[in-house]
Protein backbone atom coordinates (compact mmCIF):
# COMPACT_ATOMS: atom_id res chain seq x y z
CA UNK A 1 0.00 0.00 0.00
CA UNK A 2 1.27 3.44 -0.85
CA UNK A 3 -0.63 5.27 1.85
CA UNK A 4 -0.45 3.41 5.16
CA UNK A 5 -2.29 5.78 7.47
CA UNK A 6 -3.71 9.25 7.78
CA UNK A 7 -0.47 10.15 9.53
CA UNK A 8 1.57 9.51 6.40
CA UNK A 9 -0.11 11.48 3.69
CA UNK A 10 1.91 14.64 3.20
CA UNK A 11 5.04 15.23 1.27
CA UNK A 12 7.27 17.97 -0.28
CA UNK A 13 7.83 18.54 -3.96
CA UNK A 14 9.72 20.57 -6.54
CA UNK A 15 7.85 23.78 -7.05
CA UNK A 16 5.47 25.23 -4.54
CA UNK A 17 1.77 25.29 -5.24
CA UNK A 18 1.66 28.67 -3.61
CA UNK A 19 -0.19 31.13 -5.69
CA UNK A 20 0.52 34.61 -4.39
CA UNK A 21 -2.15 37.02 -5.56
CA UNK A 22 -1.16 39.83 -3.23
CA UNK A 23 0.30 42.79 -5.06
CA UNK A 24 -0.07 46.50 -4.37
CA UNK A 25 -2.55 48.15 -6.65
CA UNK A 26 -1.19 50.95 -8.79
CA UNK A 27 -4.33 52.85 -7.89
CA UNK A 28 -2.88 53.29 -4.40
CA UNK A 29 0.11 55.27 -5.66
CA UNK A 30 -0.31 58.96 -5.18
CA UNK A 31 1.36 61.74 -7.11
CA UNK A 32 2.15 64.79 -5.02
CA UNK A 33 2.29 68.35 -6.28
CA UNK A 34 5.47 70.36 -5.87
CA UNK A 35 3.31 73.26 -4.74
CA UNK A 36 3.10 73.56 -0.98
CA UNK A 37 -0.55 73.28 0.15
CA UNK A 38 -2.06 75.87 2.40
CA UNK A 39 -1.86 75.34 6.15
CA UNK A 40 -5.65 75.22 6.40
CA UNK A 41 -6.03 72.47 3.79
CA UNK A 42 -3.19 70.45 5.34
CA UNK A 43 -4.72 70.79 8.80
CA UNK A 44 -8.09 69.64 7.53
CA UNK A 45 -6.53 66.62 5.85
CA UNK A 46 -5.01 65.24 9.04
CA UNK A 47 -8.21 63.76 10.55
CA UNK A 48 -9.00 61.96 7.29
CA UNK A 49 -5.46 60.57 7.03
CA UNK A 50 -5.51 59.36 10.62
CA UNK A 51 -8.93 57.76 10.16
CA UNK A 52 -7.81 56.02 6.96
CA UNK A 53 -4.70 54.66 8.67
CA UNK A 54 -6.75 53.29 11.55
CA UNK A 55 -9.19 51.60 9.17
CA UNK A 56 -6.44 50.00 7.06
CA UNK A 57 -4.46 48.93 10.11
CA UNK A 58 -7.55 47.48 11.74
CA UNK A 59 -8.44 45.56 8.59
CA UNK A 60 -4.94 44.06 8.36
CA UNK A 61 -5.05 43.04 12.02
CA UNK A 62 -8.50 41.52 11.67
CA UNK A 63 -7.66 39.42 8.63
CA UNK A 64 -4.15 38.27 9.58
CA UNK A 65 -3.67 38.51 13.33
CA UNK A 66 -6.97 38.65 15.17
CA UNK A 67 -8.22 35.37 16.65
CA UNK A 68 -11.25 33.76 15.08
CA UNK A 69 -14.39 35.59 16.18
CA UNK A 70 -17.34 34.42 14.17
CA UNK A 71 -16.47 30.82 13.41
CA UNK A 72 -14.17 28.09 14.65
CA UNK A 73 -14.59 25.98 11.50
CA UNK A 74 -13.25 26.55 8.00
CA UNK A 75 -14.84 29.56 6.30
CA UNK A 76 -13.86 32.11 3.61
CA UNK A 77 -13.80 35.10 5.97
CA UNK A 78 -11.71 34.28 9.04
CA UNK A 79 -8.64 32.17 9.74
CA UNK A 80 -9.31 29.12 11.90
CA UNK A 81 -6.86 26.76 13.65
CA UNK A 82 -5.75 23.42 12.24
CA UNK A 83 -3.14 21.01 13.60
CA UNK A 84 -0.38 19.36 11.57
CA UNK A 85 -1.02 15.62 11.89
CA UNK A 86 1.69 14.29 9.57
CA UNK A 87 4.70 15.51 7.68
CA UNK A 88 6.26 13.29 5.03
CA UNK A 89 9.39 14.23 3.11
CA UNK A 90 9.26 13.88 -0.66
CA UNK A 91 12.70 15.33 -1.39
CA UNK A 92 15.24 17.48 0.51
CA UNK A 93 13.16 20.57 -0.32
CA UNK A 94 9.58 19.31 -0.47
CA UNK A 95 7.06 17.71 1.86
CA UNK A 96 3.48 16.50 1.99
CA UNK A 97 1.78 17.99 5.03
CA UNK A 98 -1.55 16.84 6.48
CA UNK A 99 -3.64 19.09 8.71
CA UNK A 100 -6.80 18.44 10.71
CA UNK A 101 -9.31 20.96 12.08
CA UNK A 102 -9.11 21.64 15.80
CA UNK A 103 -12.88 22.04 15.84
CA UNK A 104 -14.72 19.17 14.08
CA UNK A 105 -17.18 20.32 11.43
CA UNK A 106 -19.95 17.89 10.42
CA UNK A 107 -20.55 19.88 7.22
CA UNK A 108 -17.24 21.27 5.91
CA UNK A 109 -17.81 24.01 3.31
CA UNK A 110 -15.55 22.30 0.76
CA UNK A 111 -17.71 19.15 0.68
CA UNK A 112 -21.07 18.57 -0.93
CA UNK A 113 -23.74 18.30 1.77
CA UNK A 114 -24.03 14.80 3.20
CA UNK A 115 -21.10 13.41 1.19
CA UNK A 116 -17.32 13.20 1.24
CA UNK A 117 -17.17 14.61 -2.32
CA UNK A 118 -15.56 17.97 -2.98
CA UNK A 119 -17.88 20.84 -3.78
CA UNK A 120 -15.47 22.48 -6.25
CA UNK A 121 -13.41 20.92 -9.04
CA UNK A 122 -10.60 23.42 -8.47
CA UNK A 123 -10.08 25.22 -5.16
CA UNK A 124 -7.57 26.43 -2.60
CA UNK A 125 -7.26 27.69 0.95
CA UNK A 126 -5.12 30.42 2.45
CA UNK A 127 -2.45 29.84 5.06
CA UNK A 128 -1.31 32.77 7.14
CA UNK A 129 2.21 33.32 8.42
CA UNK A 130 1.72 35.24 11.67
CA UNK A 131 5.40 36.08 12.05
CA UNK A 132 5.44 38.36 8.98
CA UNK A 133 1.70 38.95 8.55
CA UNK A 134 1.28 37.41 5.09
CA UNK A 135 -1.19 34.93 3.60
CA UNK A 136 -0.76 32.62 0.61
CA UNK A 137 -3.01 30.25 -1.33
CA UNK A 138 -2.27 26.52 -1.33
CA UNK A 139 -4.15 23.83 -3.25
CA UNK A 140 -5.19 20.67 -1.33
CA UNK A 141 -4.41 17.24 -2.69
CA UNK A 142 -7.45 15.10 -3.53
CA UNK A 143 -8.36 12.58 -0.82
CA UNK A 144 -6.72 9.18 -1.00
CA UNK A 145 -9.15 6.45 -2.03
CA UNK A 146 -10.14 4.25 0.87
CA UNK A 147 -9.28 6.83 3.52
CA UNK A 148 -11.54 8.87 5.76
CA UNK A 149 -9.60 12.13 5.54
CA UNK A 150 -12.32 13.95 3.62
CA UNK A 151 -15.07 12.97 6.04
CA UNK A 152 -12.95 14.14 8.99
CA UNK A 153 -12.16 17.45 7.30
CA UNK A 154 -8.45 16.66 6.96
CA UNK A 155 -6.51 18.33 4.16
CA UNK A 156 -3.16 17.46 2.58
CA UNK A 157 -0.71 19.78 0.83
CA UNK A 158 2.37 19.28 -1.33
CA UNK A 159 4.78 22.11 -0.46
CA UNK A 160 8.26 22.95 -1.69
CA UNK A 161 10.54 25.33 0.18
CA UNK A 162 11.49 28.07 -2.28
CA UNK A 163 14.58 30.23 -1.66
CA UNK A 164 13.31 33.50 -0.22
CA UNK A 165 9.77 32.15 0.10
CA UNK A 166 8.52 33.24 3.51
CA UNK A 167 5.44 31.03 3.54
CA UNK A 168 6.86 27.90 1.92
CA UNK A 169 9.89 27.87 4.23
CA UNK A 170 7.65 28.49 7.22
CA UNK A 171 5.34 25.57 6.39
CA UNK A 172 8.11 23.09 5.59
CA UNK A 173 9.80 23.85 8.95
CA UNK A 174 6.75 23.12 11.10
CA UNK A 175 6.68 19.83 12.98
CA UNK A 176 3.78 17.48 13.66
CA UNK A 177 1.55 18.88 16.37
CA UNK A 178 2.09 22.53 15.46
CA UNK A 179 -0.86 24.82 14.84
CA UNK A 180 -1.54 26.48 11.48
CA UNK A 181 -4.27 28.89 10.41
CA UNK A 182 -6.46 28.38 7.32
CA UNK A 183 -9.15 30.37 5.54
CA UNK A 184 -11.32 29.17 2.66
CA UNK A 185 -12.38 27.46 0.54
CA UNK A 186 -11.67 29.71 -2.45
CA UNK A 187 -13.08 28.30 -5.68
CA UNK A 188 -11.04 28.49 -8.87
CA UNK A 189 -12.22 28.34 -12.46
CA UNK A 190 -15.27 26.16 -13.06
CA UNK A 191 -13.49 23.48 -15.06
CA UNK A 192 -16.51 21.26 -15.61
CA UNK A 193 -18.61 24.08 -17.07
CA UNK A 194 -15.81 25.09 -19.42
CA UNK A 195 -15.16 21.53 -20.58
CA UNK A 196 -18.82 20.70 -21.07
CA UNK A 197 -19.34 17.65 -23.30
CA UNK A 198 -15.92 18.02 -24.91
CA UNK A 199 -13.83 15.09 -23.88
CA UNK A 200 -10.19 16.15 -23.65
CA UNK A 201 -7.89 17.84 -21.15
CA UNK A 202 -4.15 18.39 -21.54
CA UNK A 203 -2.43 19.55 -18.35
CA UNK A 204 1.18 20.77 -18.14
CA UNK A 205 2.36 20.79 -14.52
CA UNK A 206 5.66 22.08 -13.16
CA UNK A 207 6.70 20.89 -9.69
CA UNK A 208 3.96 21.38 -7.13
CA UNK A 209 1.75 22.58 -9.98
CA UNK A 210 0.91 18.87 -10.05
CA UNK A 211 -1.65 19.37 -7.26
CA UNK A 212 -4.18 21.38 -9.34
CA UNK A 213 -3.69 18.76 -12.05
CA UNK A 214 -4.72 16.03 -9.62
CA UNK A 215 -7.78 18.05 -8.61
CA UNK A 216 -8.76 18.47 -12.25
CA UNK A 217 -8.14 14.80 -13.06
CA UNK A 218 -10.42 13.66 -10.26
CA UNK A 219 -13.16 16.09 -11.29
CA UNK A 220 -13.23 15.54 -15.06
CA UNK A 221 -12.54 11.79 -15.12
CA UNK A 222 -15.15 11.08 -12.46
CA UNK A 223 -17.55 13.47 -14.20
CA UNK A 224 -17.69 11.58 -17.50
CA UNK A 225 -16.44 8.19 -18.62
CA UNK A 226 -15.92 9.64 -22.10
CA UNK A 227 -13.31 12.16 -20.93
CA UNK A 228 -9.57 11.56 -21.32
CA UNK A 229 -6.66 13.51 -19.89
CA UNK A 230 -2.96 13.81 -20.74
CA UNK A 231 -0.86 14.96 -17.78
CA UNK A 232 2.72 16.12 -18.29
CA UNK A 233 4.65 16.58 -15.03
CA UNK A 234 8.03 18.32 -15.04
CA UNK A 235 10.34 18.19 -12.01
CA UNK A 236 13.97 19.08 -11.41
CA UNK A 237 15.20 15.86 -9.82
CA UNK A 238 14.22 12.22 -9.85
CA UNK A 239 13.78 12.10 -6.06
CA UNK A 240 10.48 13.94 -6.50
CA UNK A 241 9.23 10.85 -8.33
CA UNK A 242 11.16 7.92 -6.89
CA UNK A 243 12.97 7.17 -3.63
CA UNK A 244 15.84 5.42 -5.40
CA UNK A 245 19.10 5.79 -3.45
CA UNK A 246 21.27 4.79 -6.42
CA UNK A 247 21.21 5.79 -10.10
CA UNK A 248 18.56 3.95 -12.06
CA UNK A 249 19.83 0.70 -13.61
CA UNK A 250 20.36 0.36 -17.34
CA UNK A 251 16.89 -1.10 -17.84
CA UNK A 252 15.60 2.47 -17.26
CA UNK A 253 17.16 3.55 -20.54
CA UNK A 254 14.17 5.71 -21.33
CA UNK A 255 15.22 8.14 -18.56
CA UNK A 256 17.98 9.45 -20.84
CA UNK A 257 15.72 10.26 -23.76
CA UNK A 258 14.64 13.82 -24.48
CA UNK A 259 10.91 13.23 -24.64
CA UNK A 260 8.83 12.82 -21.45
CA UNK A 261 8.45 9.21 -20.38
CA UNK A 262 5.14 7.49 -19.83
CA UNK A 263 4.48 6.58 -16.19
CA UNK A 264 2.91 3.21 -15.55
CA UNK A 265 0.89 2.09 -12.55
CA UNK A 266 3.75 -0.24 -11.52
CA UNK A 267 6.33 2.55 -11.02
CA UNK A 268 9.02 1.21 -8.68
CA UNK A 269 9.78 2.85 -5.33
CA UNK A 270 7.49 5.84 -5.81
CA UNK A 271 7.91 8.95 -3.70
CA UNK A 272 4.95 9.85 -1.48
CA UNK A 273 3.50 12.19 -4.13
CA UNK A 274 4.17 9.71 -6.96
CA UNK A 275 2.38 7.11 -4.85
CA UNK A 276 -0.81 9.09 -5.30
CA UNK A 277 -0.06 9.40 -9.02
CA UNK A 278 0.17 5.61 -9.20
CA UNK A 279 -3.15 5.32 -7.45
CA UNK A 280 -5.03 7.57 -9.85
CA UNK A 281 -3.30 5.93 -12.83
CA UNK A 282 -4.54 2.54 -11.62
CA UNK A 283 -8.02 3.97 -11.08
CA UNK A 284 -8.47 5.61 -14.49
CA UNK A 285 -6.28 3.37 -16.65
CA UNK A 286 -5.91 4.40 -20.29
CA UNK A 287 -8.14 7.44 -19.79
CA UNK A 288 -5.24 9.13 -17.95
CA UNK A 289 -1.91 9.36 -19.77
CA UNK A 290 0.88 10.52 -17.40
CA UNK A 291 4.23 11.66 -18.81
CA UNK A 292 7.26 12.55 -16.67
CA UNK A 293 9.98 15.08 -17.56
CA UNK A 294 12.99 15.26 -15.22
CA UNK A 295 15.56 18.01 -15.68
CA UNK A 296 18.58 16.16 -14.30
CA UNK A 297 17.90 13.26 -16.69
CA UNK A 298 17.57 15.46 -19.75
CA UNK A 299 13.87 14.85 -20.37
CA UNK A 300 11.69 17.87 -21.07
CA UNK A 301 8.16 18.69 -22.20
CA UNK A 302 8.87 19.66 -25.79
CA UNK A 303 6.70 21.76 -28.04
CA UNK A 304 6.24 18.71 -30.25
CA UNK A 305 4.90 16.74 -27.28
CA UNK A 306 2.27 19.38 -26.54
CA UNK A 307 1.40 19.62 -30.23
CA UNK A 308 0.91 15.87 -30.49
CA UNK A 309 -1.37 15.81 -27.45
CA UNK A 310 -3.53 18.65 -28.76
CA UNK A 311 -3.83 17.30 -32.29
CA UNK A 312 -4.96 13.78 -31.47
CA UNK A 313 -7.92 12.89 -33.70
CA UNK A 314 -11.21 13.76 -31.99
CA UNK A 315 -13.58 10.89 -31.21
CA UNK A 316 -16.00 10.05 -33.99
CA UNK A 317 -18.93 11.22 -31.86
CA UNK A 318 -17.48 14.75 -31.54
CA UNK A 319 -19.67 17.54 -32.87
CA UNK A 320 -18.45 20.93 -34.12
CA UNK A 321 -17.48 23.41 -31.42
CA UNK A 322 -20.20 26.09 -31.21
CA UNK A 323 -19.18 29.76 -31.52
CA UNK A 324 -18.00 31.17 -28.20
CA UNK A 325 -17.57 34.87 -28.95
CA UNK A 326 -18.79 36.93 -26.00
CA UNK A 327 -19.13 33.93 -23.66
CA UNK A 328 -17.37 34.52 -20.31
CA UNK A 329 -16.84 30.77 -19.94
CA UNK A 330 -15.44 29.92 -23.38
CA UNK A 331 -14.19 33.07 -25.13
CA UNK A 332 -10.39 33.08 -24.80
CA UNK A 333 -10.17 36.84 -25.29
CA UNK A 334 -12.43 37.49 -22.32
CA UNK A 335 -10.20 35.27 -20.18
CA UNK A 336 -7.25 37.61 -20.70
CA UNK A 337 -8.65 39.89 -17.97
CA UNK A 338 -10.04 37.07 -15.83
CA UNK A 339 -8.54 36.18 -12.47
CA UNK A 340 -8.52 32.78 -10.84
CA UNK A 341 -8.59 34.47 -7.44
CA UNK A 342 -11.89 36.18 -8.32
CA UNK A 343 -13.47 33.36 -10.27
CA UNK A 344 -17.09 34.36 -9.90
CA UNK A 345 -18.77 32.51 -12.71
CA UNK A 346 -21.26 33.89 -15.20
CA UNK A 347 -23.59 31.69 -17.19
CA UNK A 348 -22.42 30.27 -20.49
CA UNK A 349 -23.68 32.30 -23.45
CA UNK A 350 -22.66 29.93 -26.24
CA UNK A 351 -25.45 28.88 -28.61
CA UNK A 352 -26.46 25.23 -28.60
CA UNK A 353 -26.71 23.96 -32.17
CA UNK A 354 -29.66 21.79 -33.14
CA UNK A 355 -28.75 18.20 -32.46
CA UNK A 356 -25.45 19.31 -30.92
CA UNK A 357 -24.00 18.16 -27.63
CA UNK A 358 -23.99 21.56 -25.96
CA UNK A 359 -21.31 24.20 -25.42
CA UNK A 360 -17.83 23.46 -24.18
CA UNK A 361 -14.17 23.43 -25.15
CA UNK A 362 -11.26 21.09 -24.68
CA UNK A 363 -8.90 22.43 -22.02
CA UNK A 364 -5.16 23.11 -22.13
CA UNK A 365 -4.15 23.94 -18.56
CA UNK A 366 -0.75 25.04 -17.26
CA UNK A 367 0.29 25.25 -13.60
CA UNK A 368 3.65 25.80 -11.95
CA UNK A 369 6.29 28.47 -11.37
CA UNK A 370 5.87 31.76 -13.21
CA UNK A 371 8.59 30.95 -15.73
CA UNK A 372 7.06 27.56 -16.49
CA UNK A 373 3.61 29.06 -17.10
CA UNK A 374 5.05 31.88 -19.22
CA UNK A 375 7.03 29.47 -21.40
CA UNK A 376 4.10 27.24 -22.26
CA UNK A 377 1.14 29.65 -22.26
CA UNK A 378 2.45 33.19 -21.86
CA UNK A 379 2.86 35.22 -18.66
CA UNK A 380 0.02 36.24 -16.43
CA UNK A 381 -0.58 39.99 -16.23
CA UNK A 382 -1.33 42.45 -13.45
CA UNK A 383 -4.43 44.53 -14.07
CA UNK A 384 -5.54 47.14 -11.55
CA UNK A 385 -3.85 45.26 -8.72
CA UNK A 386 -5.21 41.83 -9.72
CA UNK A 387 -3.25 38.98 -11.28
CA UNK A 388 -5.08 38.00 -14.47
CA UNK A 389 -4.68 35.34 -17.15
CA UNK A 390 -3.17 37.63 -19.75
CA UNK A 391 -3.12 36.81 -23.48
CA UNK A 392 -2.05 33.41 -24.76
CA UNK A 393 1.51 33.24 -26.07
CA UNK A 394 4.52 30.96 -25.62
CA UNK A 395 4.22 27.39 -26.86
CA UNK A 396 0.41 27.51 -26.89
CA UNK A 397 0.40 30.74 -28.89
CA UNK A 398 2.78 29.36 -31.50
CA UNK A 399 0.73 26.19 -31.88
CA UNK A 400 -2.46 28.23 -32.34
CA UNK A 401 -0.66 30.18 -35.04
CA UNK A 402 0.23 26.98 -36.90
CA UNK A 403 -3.10 25.21 -36.38
CA UNK A 404 -6.06 27.59 -36.54
CA UNK A 405 -8.53 25.03 -35.24
CA UNK A 406 -6.75 24.87 -31.87
CA UNK A 407 -7.92 28.39 -31.00
CA UNK A 408 -11.51 27.38 -31.78
CA UNK A 409 -11.52 24.00 -30.05
CA UNK A 410 -9.25 24.58 -27.04
CA UNK A 411 -9.40 26.98 -24.09
CA UNK A 412 -6.10 27.82 -22.38
CA UNK A 413 -6.15 28.30 -18.59
CA UNK A 414 -3.15 29.38 -16.48
CA UNK A 415 -3.15 28.43 -12.79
Amino acid sequence: MCWQSSARVCRPRSWTTTRAHLRPSTSLLRHYSTTRPSRTRSTRAWPALVASSLVLGGAAYYHLLAPERRSTTLNPDTFVPYTITSREAVSPTSVVVAVSPQTPDPSPPHLRPGTSLWRHALWSVEFKQPEVQIARHYTPLPPVDGGDDAARGCLRFYVRAVPGGEMSNYLTRLAVGRRVWLRGPHAGFDVLQRLGPRGRVVFLAGGTGLVPALQVAAAVLDGSHDTTMALFWAVRKRDEVQTLTEPAPSRWSWWSTKAPTRMQADLAEPSPIACQLKQIKAKYGDRLDIRLAIDEDGTVIREADVEGALLLPPPSRASPTPPSRGCPCHDQRLHADASESNASEASCRCPTPDGGRGPGKNLLMVSGPDGFVAHYAGPKAWLRGTLTQGPVSGVAGRLQGRHARLADEWLVLKL
